[in-house]
């Protein structure tokens, strides 16, 4: 599993540091099936201690990539040589308790091949929204190749490569906050639901709904996420006027 959690300026790095434990971090605690973990973090960090116990925490085998900005593309993750099963998750993102396990048992023992779980969940404002998001959302490929496979937009590869449907039961939340680089556009947020499976999800929704408070709410749609940034920017520029 491959996680991008390098940060070095301190307000955000603290708030996404406290959202990875009650969800990345939690989620990798619970796997059934325990996965190598590989996490670039960034030396500068003022947290970097405390990030590092929490992944440390889990259970897991982690190896640190220590890197000096976040990449979401072109970055050497140093995969070992050799068949292998390579998910990318992000640091605020949770997946059931047998996300590994059964994409491990649906891996084919030759040849390339997309994994998905098309089902799963949005939590956005208090609220967990069911998502169906084919061959884009917690893409997982099997290869023998050194270089990682997560270079590109993984719809490229549901095109190109075969695919393979591990579950179809939800396999994941996508927590939308404040921190979010895009806004959590309204087809994400079609079915609204009272509660999830967490019995196979076991996380506290409470909790990480505690833990992205301090991250403001994320945008509705983009036409809000814009007027955000233009708001931002306005007060940005009166405050250094002032």
């Amino acid at each position: 599993m491959i996680i991008q959690s390098a940060y070095n300026d301190p307000g955000l790095s603290e708030r996404r540091l406290e959202i990875t434990k009650h969800t990345c971090a939690n989620s990798l605690w619970f796997q059934l099936e325990k996965p190598f973990v590989h996490v670039a973090v960034n030396p500068a960090d003022p947290f970097l201690a405390e990030r590092e116990e929490v992944f440390r925490s889990t259970g897991c085998q982690v190896k640190f990539l220590y890197r000096d900005c976040w990449r979401l593309y072109k970055e050497n993750w140093e995969l070992p040589e050799g068949r292998k099963i390579v998910g990318r998750m992000d640091d605020d993102d949770v997946i059931a308790k047998d996300f590994c396990l059964l994409t491990r048992n649906a891996a084919p023992a030759t040849g390339e091949m997309n994994l998905i779980w098309p089902n799963g969940y949005v939590y956005w404002r208090e609220t967990p929204y069911i998502l169906n998001h084919k061959g884009i959302q917690f893409v997982t490929f099997v290869t023998d190749s050194m270089t990682d496979p997560h270079q590109h937009q993984h719809w490229q590869y549901h095109k190109t490569w075969p695919t393979r449907v591990v579950s179809f039961a939800p396999g994941w939340i996508w927590v939308r906050h404040g921190d979010a680089a895009t806004s959590t556009l309204v087809k994400y947020r079609k079915t609204a639901l009272r509660s999830i499976d967490s019995k196979r999800i076991p996380v506290n929704l409470r909790a990480i709904l505690r833990a992205i408070a301090g991250s403001g709410l994320a945008s509705g749609d983009y036409t809000e996420h814009r007027h955000k940034q233009i708001l931002a920017s306005v007060l940005q520029e009166n405050e250094n006027n002032a």
